[in-house]
């Protein structure tokens, strides 16, 4: 069962790739003044800062979805204790 802590989580990637899929497709400007995405600009061209802002997109939207899934790493495994039990 998928907590509701990880439901928020994976529902704040998802947001994060949606808003970051619009900056690459939409008319703005501004996120493209960030100074990581405005040293792309400046070496690249504008092609490559969206296709960055996909690339991020991209990776938000999957891990949004790992997330949501329940999907972790073996070292981030919860610890599972018996009620009643004592450590």
């Amino acid at each position: 069962m998928t907590s509701y802590n990880d439901l928020f989580v994976a529902m704040v990637a998802f947001i994060g790739g949606v808003l970051a899929l619009a900056v690459a497709i939409g008319p703005w400007q501004k996120p493209y003044h960030l100074r990581s995405i405005a040293r792309v600009v400046d070496r690249y061209g504008m092609s490559a800062a969206r296709s960055v802002w996909v690339l991020v997109a991209i990776v938000s939207l999957i891990a949004g979805m790992a997330i949501a899934n329940g999907i972790r790493p073996g070292y981030a495994t919860p610890d599972r204790t018996l009620s009643g039990s004592t450590k």
